[in-house]
């Protein structure tokens, strides 16, 4: 949520700046800007903060807490392209219920200012997403013998207590 704040408050400070400090009107390219920066900088920087982690220290802040790490499946350090795969891969934290709301938010932003077909189906299709991946998520790992999540499975990763 830290992510949300912080992108919200450079969205609306981008608004201020450019409207002469509530002097005058900001521009359109203001209000279209607003959305992609809370958008676009909280899945960007989320995702980067979250690689990052997993590249030095191979867990999340979440997963430090739990106690447990991501590995290869032989144990090593996972590679940095299986990191990403695994993260794009319906990882819930990337894809988690709770950023459903900010997806929504811009595409009601977005579709309004621009009235795109092609961004509502994408918009939607992130809410979607969202709302769906830990349903998937659980199906996967209650149909894997050996319980692993489906973003463990496709990247060839496995979670494991940490030492």
């Amino acid at each position: 949520m830290s992510f949300i704040l912080v992108f919200s408050v450079i969205a609306g400070l981008q608004l201020l700046v450019t409207s002469d400090f509530g002097q005058g009107e900001a521009p359109d390219s203001s209000y279209y800007a607003a959305p992609a920066i809370l958008v676009g900088g909280t899945m960007i920087g989320w995702s980067c903060f979250n690689l990052a982690l997993l590249a030095w220290r191979g867990q999340t802040t979440g997963e430090y807490v739990a106690g447990i790490r991501v590995r290869r499946q032989d144990g090593s350090s996972p590679s940095k392209r299986q990191l990403l795969l695994r993260w794009l891969s319906l990882d819930p934290l990337l894809f988690h219920p709770l950023l459903a709301p900010i997806w929504f938010l811009g595409v009601l932003v977005v579709v309004s200012l621009t009235v795109s077909v092609a961004a509502l189906v994408v918009g939607l299709f992130f809410v979607f997403v969202c709302l769906m991946a830990p349903l998937v998520g659980l199906a996967a790992v209650l149909m894997d013998r050996e319980r692993r999540a489906l973003h463990d499975r496709l990247a060839g990763t496995v979670v494991v207590d940490a030492e």
